[in-house]
């Protein structure tokens, strides 16, 4: 398969997003009586009084996902970051560590301790923002500012929506450092915010037709697209664990089954090229018949 060529270095816009300022934010631990006067504050049409607490977070994050990068004052993407943590903290975090790896996960049956890195890979049906992986991927469009529909049902959605608005803010720094779309194959690094995570890789996949099968030239992207978070992630020396997401499998349309071979081959290869690097690769998927294609793979 052919590599991809990065359009922009980590080293070019490292400083720009601060990558490696640690991220301290305080949750709202009274967040149930803050969210209706923060939802006012950046949607007073969707504010009602009688509207409880998780649907009001609900409409907020309806309310924020058209919004631009860098148009919010700062005092209130700190309280919305602060409820984010709160809510992250009451959904519970998963531990990457706590989590089976190939060798002893019961669902996968004695075959798949004979996968060449099966003591640092796991297999997981979870929602990829409830993970505390050094670095977690999204599955990005070349505008890299997040998905701008509001209540869409895609990982872009859910990852800018429970990390908070300066998430955006850091891919519009990226963005325009770039200066052009984001290349299919390509990933870029940033904070996670108010993610349990403390990075997000950003990736673009191919975009299918629904029902098509892959070009050579769309195997060919999907499998850069998981190679380059892997190479990325092991320029920061604290990146030790990295969860991925089923890139491209969802409104994107690749077929899941060949998109979990590709997965599979590309994360053992990058493994291969970085000995001892990652302690913990993490195939997240969204639902068990996702996780199923990697089941039969492995068995």
């Amino acid at each position: 398969m052919s590599e991809s060529i990065p359009a922009l270095e980590l080293e070019r816009y490292r400083t720009a997003v601060e990558l490696d300022a640690p991220v301290d934010i305080a949750p709202d631990s009274d967040w149930r009586s803050s969210v209706g006067d923060v939802l006012t504050a950046v949607a007073p049409e969707l504010a009602d009084d009688a509207v409880d607490p998780v649907d009001a977070l609900s409409r907020l994050r309806h309310a924020l996902a058209p919004v631009d990068a860098f148009t919010l004052p700062d005092e209130l993407v700190t309280r919305i970051e602060a409820i984010n943590v709160a809510v992250a903290a009451e959904r519970g975090v998963i531990r990457v560590a706590d989590l089976p790896t190939f060798a002893d996960d019961p669902t996968l049956g004695p075959a798949a301790a004979d996968h060449p890195h099966a003591e640092e890979m796991s297999l997981v049906v979870a929602d990829i923002t409830r993970l505390d992986a050094d670095a977690i991927v999204n599955a990005a469009n070349r505008w890299m500012l997040g998905c701008r529909v509001p209540g869409h049902a895609c990982i872009d959605n859910a990852i800018h929506s429970a990390a908070g608005p300066r998430l955006r803010d850091d891919c519009q720094r990226i963005m325009t450092i770039q200066g052009e779309l984001e290349p299919v194959g390509d990933a870029k690094l940033t904070r996670a915010h108010a993610l349990p995570s403390r990075h997000v890789l950003h990736t673009v996949g191919p975009q299918l037709q629904p029902g098509t099968s892959p070009t050579p030239t769309e195997i060919d992207q999907l499998a850069s697209a998981y190679r380059r978070c892997l190479d990325l992630a092991a320029e920061v020396d604290t990146i030790r664990t990295v969860a991925f997401c089923g890139i491209s499998t969802g409104v994107f349309a690749f077929p899941a089954d060949r998109a979990a071979r590709i997965a599979l081959d590309t994360i053992t290869d990058g493994l291969d090229r970085h000995p001892g690097r990652f302690d913990r690769i993490v195939i997240d998927c969204f639902t068990d018949r996702d996780a199923d294609h990697y089941r039969r793979l492995l068995t």
